[in-house]
Protein backbone atom coordinates (compact mmCIF):
# COMPACT_ATOMS: atom_id res chain seq x y z
CA UNK A 1 0.00 0.00 0.00
CA UNK A 2 1.34 3.43 -0.97
CA UNK A 3 2.23 5.64 1.98
CA UNK A 4 0.85 9.15 2.32
CA UNK A 5 3.24 12.08 2.42
CA UNK A 6 3.16 15.83 3.03
CA UNK A 7 5.47 18.44 1.53
CA UNK A 8 6.56 21.65 3.23
CA UNK A 9 8.59 24.06 1.09
CA UNK A 10 10.73 26.89 2.45
CA UNK A 11 10.30 28.77 -0.81
CA UNK A 12 12.58 31.65 0.04
CA UNK A 13 15.44 29.29 0.94
CA UNK A 14 15.15 27.02 -2.10
CA UNK A 15 14.56 29.96 -4.45
CA UNK A 16 17.64 31.87 -3.33
CA UNK A 17 19.74 28.68 -3.37
CA UNK A 18 18.79 27.63 -6.91
CA UNK A 19 19.19 31.15 -8.30
CA UNK A 20 22.59 31.52 -6.61
CA UNK A 21 23.95 28.11 -7.62
CA UNK A 22 22.21 27.38 -10.94
CA UNK A 23 20.92 30.80 -12.03
CA UNK A 24 17.41 29.37 -12.38
CA UNK A 25 14.16 29.27 -10.43
CA UNK A 26 13.11 26.10 -8.57
CA UNK A 27 11.69 23.38 -10.79
CA UNK A 28 8.43 22.60 -9.00
CA UNK A 29 7.53 19.68 -11.25
CA UNK A 30 10.87 17.96 -10.63
CA UNK A 31 10.47 18.37 -6.86
CA UNK A 32 6.97 16.87 -6.89
CA UNK A 33 7.99 14.05 -9.22
CA UNK A 34 10.79 13.04 -6.87
CA UNK A 35 8.54 13.30 -3.82
CA UNK A 36 6.05 10.89 -5.40
CA UNK A 37 8.69 8.17 -5.28
CA UNK A 38 8.16 8.13 -1.51
CA UNK A 39 4.36 8.03 -1.51
CA UNK A 40 1.07 9.70 -2.38
CA UNK A 41 1.09 13.47 -1.89
CA UNK A 42 -1.87 14.42 0.30
CA UNK A 43 -0.73 17.94 1.22
CA UNK A 44 1.79 20.44 -0.10
CA UNK A 45 2.49 23.98 1.06
CA UNK A 46 5.10 26.64 0.26
CA UNK A 47 6.02 29.55 2.54
CA UNK A 48 7.19 33.04 1.51
CA UNK A 49 6.25 36.71 1.33
CA UNK A 50 4.49 36.54 -2.04
CA UNK A 51 4.29 40.35 -2.34
CA UNK A 52 8.05 40.63 -2.88
CA UNK A 53 9.24 41.12 -6.44
CA UNK A 54 11.12 37.84 -6.87
CA UNK A 55 8.22 35.76 -5.59
CA UNK A 56 5.16 37.47 -7.11
CA UNK A 57 5.01 35.20 -10.15
CA UNK A 58 5.22 31.95 -8.19
CA UNK A 59 1.69 31.45 -6.67
CA UNK A 60 -0.11 30.65 -9.98
CA UNK A 61 2.48 27.98 -10.79
CA UNK A 62 2.27 26.57 -7.28
CA UNK A 63 -1.54 26.45 -7.36
CA UNK A 64 -1.53 24.66 -10.72
CA UNK A 65 0.74 22.00 -9.21
CA UNK A 66 -1.43 21.48 -6.16
CA UNK A 67 0.82 23.43 -3.79
CA UNK A 68 -0.83 25.88 -1.42
CA UNK A 69 1.13 29.16 -0.99
CA UNK A 70 1.29 30.33 2.64
CA UNK A 71 1.82 34.06 3.02
CA UNK A 72 4.38 35.23 5.59
CA UNK A 73 4.95 38.98 5.66
CA UNK A 74 8.48 40.36 5.75
CA UNK A 75 9.26 43.22 8.13
CA UNK A 76 11.95 45.84 7.85
CA UNK A 77 13.88 47.47 10.66
CA UNK A 78 16.63 50.12 10.77
CA UNK A 79 20.14 48.81 10.36
CA UNK A 80 22.32 46.93 7.92
CA UNK A 81 24.22 48.09 4.86
CA UNK A 82 21.05 49.28 3.12
CA UNK A 83 19.92 51.14 6.25
CA UNK A 84 17.18 48.55 6.77
CA UNK A 85 17.14 44.99 8.00
CA UNK A 86 14.66 42.40 6.70
CA UNK A 87 13.18 39.58 8.74
CA UNK A 88 10.22 37.22 8.62
CA UNK A 89 8.76 34.23 10.43
CA UNK A 90 8.88 31.62 7.67
CA UNK A 91 10.81 29.09 9.75
CA UNK A 92 8.46 29.48 12.70
CA UNK A 93 5.26 29.29 10.64
CA UNK A 94 6.44 26.28 8.65
CA UNK A 95 7.45 24.44 11.83
CA UNK A 96 4.18 25.30 13.60
CA UNK A 97 1.97 24.20 10.70
CA UNK A 98 4.04 21.05 10.18
CA UNK A 99 3.71 20.16 13.87
CA UNK A 100 -0.03 20.83 13.74
CA UNK A 101 -0.35 18.65 10.64
CA UNK A 102 1.61 15.90 12.43
CA UNK A 103 -0.94 15.71 15.25
CA UNK A 104 -4.04 16.08 13.07
CA UNK A 105 -3.02 13.59 10.35
CA UNK A 106 -1.36 10.60 12.06
CA UNK A 107 -1.88 8.45 8.94
CA UNK A 108 0.77 10.44 7.04
CA UNK A 109 4.05 8.53 7.32
CA UNK A 110 6.48 10.62 5.26
CA UNK A 111 7.35 14.31 5.41
CA UNK A 112 9.31 16.04 2.64
CA UNK A 113 11.02 19.29 3.69
CA UNK A 114 12.33 21.36 0.79
CA UNK A 115 14.99 23.54 2.39
CA UNK A 116 18.65 23.71 3.31
CA UNK A 117 18.18 25.63 6.57
CA UNK A 118 19.77 24.00 9.61
CA UNK A 119 17.18 25.69 11.84
CA UNK A 120 14.78 22.90 10.89
CA UNK A 121 16.85 20.21 12.66
CA UNK A 122 14.57 20.30 15.76
CA UNK A 123 11.55 19.84 13.48
CA UNK A 124 13.22 16.85 11.83
CA UNK A 125 13.94 15.39 15.28
CA UNK A 126 10.31 15.89 16.32
CA UNK A 127 8.99 14.15 13.20
CA UNK A 128 11.37 11.22 13.55
CA UNK A 129 10.59 10.86 17.26
CA UNK A 130 6.97 10.27 16.20
CA UNK A 131 8.03 7.48 13.85
CA UNK A 132 7.85 9.53 10.65
CA UNK A 133 10.15 9.19 7.66
CA UNK A 134 11.80 12.54 6.84
CA UNK A 135 13.11 13.41 3.38
CA UNK A 136 15.02 16.66 2.82
CA UNK A 137 15.41 18.14 -0.66
CA UNK A 138 17.92 20.96 -0.96
CA UNK A 139 20.78 22.46 -2.92
CA UNK A 140 23.81 20.52 -1.69
CA UNK A 141 26.18 23.48 -1.67
CA UNK A 142 23.74 25.56 0.40
CA UNK A 143 22.40 22.91 2.78
CA UNK A 144 23.47 22.51 6.39
CA UNK A 145 25.38 19.24 6.67
CA UNK A 146 23.88 18.78 10.13
CA UNK A 147 20.44 18.87 8.49
CA UNK A 148 21.61 16.26 5.99
CA UNK A 149 22.76 14.03 8.83
CA UNK A 150 19.54 14.41 10.82
CA UNK A 151 17.18 13.41 7.98
CA UNK A 152 16.35 9.85 6.92
CA UNK A 153 17.02 10.73 3.29
CA UNK A 154 18.64 13.70 1.58
CA UNK A 155 18.09 14.45 -2.10
CA UNK A 156 20.33 16.90 -3.88
CA UNK A 157 18.43 19.34 -6.06
CA UNK A 158 21.07 18.90 -8.77
CA UNK A 159 20.15 15.20 -9.02
CA UNK A 160 16.56 16.21 -9.76
CA UNK A 161 17.76 18.35 -12.66
CA UNK A 162 19.89 15.50 -14.00
CA UNK A 163 16.99 13.04 -13.81
CA UNK A 164 14.66 15.52 -15.51
CA UNK A 165 17.22 16.17 -18.24
CA UNK A 166 17.80 12.44 -18.77
CA UNK A 167 14.05 11.80 -19.01
CA UNK A 168 13.70 14.44 -21.73
CA UNK A 169 16.59 13.08 -23.83
CA UNK A 170 16.90 9.36 -23.02
CA UNK A 171 18.54 8.43 -26.32
CA UNK A 172 21.12 11.21 -26.27
CA UNK A 173 22.34 10.74 -22.74
CA UNK A 174 25.36 8.42 -22.63
CA UNK A 175 25.36 5.83 -19.91
CA UNK A 176 27.37 6.96 -16.95
CA UNK A 177 30.23 4.85 -15.79
CA UNK A 178 29.70 3.22 -12.44
CA UNK A 179 31.52 5.35 -9.92
CA UNK A 180 33.66 3.94 -7.14
CA UNK A 181 32.12 5.24 -3.88
CA UNK A 182 35.40 4.83 -2.02
CA UNK A 183 37.23 6.78 -4.68
CA UNK A 184 34.63 9.53 -4.38
CA UNK A 185 35.11 9.53 -0.61
CA UNK A 186 38.84 10.13 -1.04
CA UNK A 187 38.15 12.83 -3.62
CA UNK A 188 35.71 14.51 -1.22
CA UNK A 189 38.27 14.56 1.58
CA UNK A 190 40.87 15.97 -0.81
CA UNK A 191 38.47 18.72 -1.91
CA UNK A 192 37.68 19.69 1.69
CA UNK A 193 41.38 19.69 2.57
CA UNK A 194 42.17 21.93 -0.40
CA UNK A 195 39.38 24.32 0.59
CA UNK A 196 40.51 24.39 4.22
CA UNK A 197 37.08 23.16 5.36
CA UNK A 198 36.13 21.02 8.33
CA UNK A 199 36.11 17.31 7.57
CA UNK A 200 33.53 15.97 9.97
CA UNK A 201 31.35 13.12 8.70
CA UNK A 202 28.43 15.31 7.71
CA UNK A 203 30.63 17.69 5.74
CA UNK A 204 32.32 14.79 3.93
CA UNK A 205 28.97 13.25 2.99
CA UNK A 206 27.72 16.62 1.80
CA UNK A 207 30.78 16.97 -0.46
CA UNK A 208 30.15 13.49 -1.90
CA UNK A 209 26.57 14.52 -2.68
CA UNK A 210 27.90 17.63 -4.42
CA UNK A 211 30.22 15.45 -6.51
CA UNK A 212 27.76 12.67 -7.33
CA UNK A 213 24.44 14.51 -7.26
CA UNK A 214 23.20 11.99 -4.69
CA UNK A 215 24.71 9.43 -2.35
CA UNK A 216 23.16 6.96 0.06
CA UNK A 217 25.44 4.68 2.04
CA UNK A 218 22.62 2.14 2.31
CA UNK A 219 23.05 1.42 -1.40
CA UNK A 220 26.55 0.24 -0.49
CA UNK A 221 25.28 -2.07 2.25
CA UNK A 222 25.85 0.22 5.25
CA UNK A 223 23.26 1.44 7.75
CA UNK A 224 25.21 4.61 8.62
CA UNK A 225 27.67 6.82 6.78
CA UNK A 226 30.11 6.30 9.65
CA UNK A 227 30.17 2.56 8.90
CA UNK A 228 30.99 3.32 5.27
CA UNK A 229 33.90 5.57 6.33
CA UNK A 230 35.17 2.96 8.81
CA UNK A 231 35.24 0.40 5.99
CA UNK A 232 37.25 2.88 3.89
CA UNK A 233 39.65 3.24 6.81
CA UNK A 234 39.99 -0.54 7.00
CA UNK A 235 41.02 -0.44 3.34
CA UNK A 236 43.68 2.18 4.21
CA UNK A 237 42.01 4.82 2.05
CA UNK A 238 41.40 7.33 4.86
CA UNK A 239 42.15 7.84 8.54
CA UNK A 240 39.64 8.96 11.16
CA UNK A 241 40.25 10.69 14.46
CA UNK A 242 38.00 11.92 17.27
CA UNK A 243 38.59 15.65 17.42
CA UNK A 244 36.51 18.53 18.80
CA UNK A 245 33.79 16.05 19.87
CA UNK A 246 33.27 14.81 16.29
CA UNK A 247 34.83 12.17 14.06
CA UNK A 248 36.99 13.82 11.40
CA UNK A 249 38.41 12.24 8.25
CA UNK A 250 41.99 12.59 7.00
CA UNK A 251 43.98 11.24 4.08
CA UNK A 252 46.45 8.40 4.77
CA UNK A 253 49.50 10.57 4.08
CA UNK A 254 48.34 13.37 6.38
CA UNK A 255 49.66 13.79 9.87
CA UNK A 256 46.82 12.85 12.20
CA UNK A 257 46.61 15.20 15.21
CA UNK A 258 47.83 13.65 18.43
CA UNK A 259 45.10 12.65 20.84
CA UNK A 260 44.94 14.24 24.25
CA UNK A 261 44.28 11.91 27.17
CA UNK A 262 41.76 14.37 28.55
CA UNK A 263 38.48 15.34 27.00
CA UNK A 264 35.77 17.90 27.52
CA UNK A 265 33.78 15.89 30.01
CA UNK A 266 36.89 15.11 32.07
CA UNK A 267 37.97 18.73 32.29
CA UNK A 268 37.25 20.57 35.51
CA UNK A 269 34.73 23.37 34.89
CA UNK A 270 36.46 26.74 34.71
CA UNK A 271 34.23 28.24 37.40
CA UNK A 272 35.05 25.38 39.76
CA UNK A 273 38.76 25.69 39.07
CA UNK A 274 38.67 29.40 39.80
CA UNK A 275 36.79 28.76 43.02
CA UNK A 276 39.37 26.17 44.08
CA UNK A 277 42.13 28.68 43.43
CA UNK A 278 40.29 31.25 45.53
CA UNK A 279 40.40 33.77 42.72
CA UNK A 280 36.80 34.95 42.82
CA UNK A 281 35.43 33.51 46.08
CA UNK A 282 35.78 34.93 49.57
CA UNK A 283 36.27 32.71 52.58
CA UNK A 284 32.68 33.32 53.68
CA UNK A 285 31.42 31.72 50.47
CA UNK A 286 30.16 34.94 48.85
CA UNK A 287 31.15 35.73 45.28
CA UNK A 288 33.48 38.62 44.56
CA UNK A 289 34.53 40.07 41.21
CA UNK A 290 31.92 39.58 38.53
CA UNK A 291 28.39 38.54 39.55
CA UNK A 292 26.15 36.39 37.42
CA UNK A 293 22.78 37.95 38.08
CA UNK A 294 21.18 36.91 34.78
CA UNK A 295 19.81 33.73 36.22
CA UNK A 296 18.59 32.94 39.72
CA UNK A 297 20.13 29.51 39.73
CA UNK A 298 23.54 30.81 38.65
CA UNK A 299 23.42 33.51 41.33
CA UNK A 300 22.61 30.95 44.01
CA UNK A 301 25.45 28.72 42.86
CA UNK A 302 27.90 31.65 42.96
CA UNK A 303 26.86 32.47 46.52
CA UNK A 304 27.10 28.92 47.83
CA UNK A 305 30.21 27.97 45.79
CA UNK A 306 30.20 24.27 46.72
CA UNK A 307 33.03 21.98 45.65
CA UNK A 308 33.77 20.14 43.53
CA UNK A 309 30.61 20.95 41.51
CA UNK A 310 28.33 23.96 41.80
CA UNK A 311 25.30 22.05 40.51
CA UNK A 312 23.50 19.67 42.87
CA UNK A 313 21.29 17.05 41.22
CA UNK A 314 18.89 16.64 44.13
CA UNK A 315 18.61 20.33 45.01
CA UNK A 316 18.71 21.99 41.59
CA UNK A 317 16.56 19.45 39.73
CA UNK A 318 12.99 18.48 40.50
CA UNK A 319 12.29 14.74 40.95
CA UNK A 320 10.60 14.78 37.53
CA UNK A 321 13.62 16.40 35.85
CA UNK A 322 16.04 13.96 37.49
CA UNK A 323 13.88 10.99 36.50
CA UNK A 324 13.51 12.23 32.91
CA UNK A 325 17.25 12.87 32.47
CA UNK A 326 18.29 9.57 34.05
CA UNK A 327 15.86 7.55 31.96
CA UNK A 328 17.01 9.37 28.82
CA UNK A 329 20.64 8.43 29.52
CA UNK A 330 19.60 4.85 30.34
CA UNK A 331 18.01 4.51 26.90
CA UNK A 332 21.37 5.17 25.22
CA UNK A 333 23.76 2.42 24.25
CA UNK A 334 26.00 1.82 27.27
CA UNK A 335 28.60 3.14 27.68
CA UNK A 336 27.77 6.34 25.84
CA UNK A 337 29.91 9.25 24.67
CA UNK A 338 29.66 12.73 26.14
CA UNK A 339 28.17 13.96 22.87
CA UNK A 340 25.45 11.27 22.96
CA UNK A 341 24.53 12.08 26.56
CA UNK A 342 24.52 15.82 25.90
CA UNK A 343 22.41 15.28 22.77
CA UNK A 344 19.86 13.12 24.58
CA UNK A 345 19.33 15.78 27.26
CA UNK A 346 19.28 18.53 24.63
CA UNK A 347 16.54 16.61 22.79
CA UNK A 348 14.42 16.65 25.95
CA UNK A 349 14.74 20.43 26.02
CA UNK A 350 13.84 20.73 22.33
CA UNK A 351 10.71 18.62 22.88
CA UNK A 352 9.68 20.85 25.76
CA UNK A 353 10.11 18.19 28.45
CA UNK A 354 12.84 20.22 30.18
CA UNK A 355 13.97 23.83 30.29
CA UNK A 356 17.76 23.82 30.46
CA UNK A 357 20.34 25.98 28.73
CA UNK A 358 23.42 24.45 27.10
CA UNK A 359 25.48 25.57 30.08
CA UNK A 360 23.03 23.97 32.50
CA UNK A 361 23.12 20.70 30.56
CA UNK A 362 26.91 20.70 30.95
CA UNK A 363 26.45 21.35 34.68
CA UNK A 364 24.03 18.43 34.95
CA UNK A 365 26.46 16.00 33.29
CA UNK A 366 29.32 17.21 35.51
CA UNK A 367 27.12 16.79 38.58
CA UNK A 368 26.15 13.27 37.47
CA UNK A 369 29.84 12.41 37.32
CA UNK A 370 30.54 13.90 40.74
CA UNK A 371 27.53 12.12 42.28
CA UNK A 372 28.57 8.76 40.77
CA UNK A 373 25.50 8.61 38.56
CA UNK A 374 27.96 8.11 35.71
CA UNK A 375 31.21 6.13 35.63
CA UNK A 376 34.05 6.86 33.21
CA UNK A 377 35.10 4.07 30.86
CA UNK A 378 38.09 4.20 28.49
CA UNK A 379 37.53 2.28 25.25
CA UNK A 380 37.91 2.50 21.48
CA UNK A 381 34.83 3.92 19.75
CA UNK A 382 35.10 1.18 17.13
CA UNK A 383 37.44 -1.70 16.38
CA UNK A 384 39.69 0.06 13.87
CA UNK A 385 40.11 3.26 15.92
CA UNK A 386 43.67 4.28 16.74
CA UNK A 387 43.09 5.63 20.21
CA UNK A 388 40.81 5.13 23.18
CA UNK A 389 38.34 7.78 24.22
CA UNK A 390 36.30 8.37 27.34
CA UNK A 391 32.78 6.95 27.53
CA UNK A 392 30.30 7.09 30.39
CA UNK A 393 28.19 4.27 31.81
CA UNK A 394 25.12 4.84 33.97
CA UNK A 395 25.72 3.46 37.49
CA UNK A 396 22.54 1.40 37.77
CA UNK A 397 23.68 -0.09 41.08
CA UNK A 398 23.45 3.29 42.81
CA UNK A 399 20.31 3.62 44.92
CA UNK A 400 19.43 7.11 43.64
CA UNK A 401 19.77 5.91 40.05
CA UNK A 402 17.51 2.94 40.72
CA UNK A 403 14.94 5.24 42.29
CA UNK A 404 15.03 7.61 39.31
CA UNK A 405 14.70 4.79 36.78
CA UNK A 406 11.76 3.37 38.70
CA UNK A 407 10.07 6.75 38.77
CA UNK A 408 10.71 7.31 42.48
Amino acid sequence: MTEDLAIFIDWENIYISTVSEYNSKPNVSAILEKAREYGRIVSAAAYADWTEGDFRQAPPTLYSNGISPRYISARYFPGGRAQKRRTNSIDVMLAVECSDFLHNHPQVDTYVLVTGDGDFIPLVSLLRSQGKNVVVIGVSEATSYHLIESADHFISYSSLLEEDRAARTPDREPKKKTTDPYGELVRAVEALKKGGKTRVLGQVKQQMIVQLGSFDERNQGFKKFKDFVVEAERRNLVNTVDQDLELQVYLPDEKVPEQSESDLAAEEPRETAEASAGGNVRTNGQASGHENSRDGRAAREAEEAPAPAEFDLLEDLTPYELKTITQSVANLRQPASFVEIFGSIRALDERGELELTREEIGDVITAMLDADFLNRVRAKPYKQARADMTFFALNKDKQEVKAALNGG
